[in-house]
């Protein structure tokens, strides 16, 4: 009975981690399927071209704060993640979750002319 209790405390703490120790697992160039399995599914996702960005809250993060993970895909895979708070007060995660600007996905391509 004892070791049972253990066994289902450590896989509850484990399945609980924090947006900050599974953010360190996403990789650049992960699939869509990989950041799922570490992140679990987004609480929000935007989309504009090749372009993704999923979007991850975790309440109570600190006092007093929501934190987010954006992890932006481009063509499926892993380009970049951001980070943001939100300190709003009797907001909830869903609530303040960002829309996307664009503007601020991590560049994608380098074009090269020749001269």
């Amino acid at each position: 009975m004892k070791s049972v209790m253990i066994l289902s405390i450590t896989i509850f703490l484990v399945g609980c981690g924090s947006l900050d120790k599974k953010s360190l697992l996403v990789n650049f160039g992960d699939t869509k399927e990989q950041i799922t399995s570490i992140m679990g599914v987004p609480d929000d996702r935007q989309f504009k071209g090749d372009n993704e960005a999923w979007q991850y809250c975790q309440t109570g993060a600190g006092f007093g704060y929501h934190d987010y993970r954006i992890i932006w895909l481009y063509k499926g895979q892993v380009s970049g993640i951001n980070s943001y708070k939100s300190s709003r007060p009797a907001s909830s995660c869903v609530t303040d979750i960002k829309q996307i600007n664009w503007e601020d996905a991590p560049d994608v391509s380098v074009e090269i002319r020749n001269r």
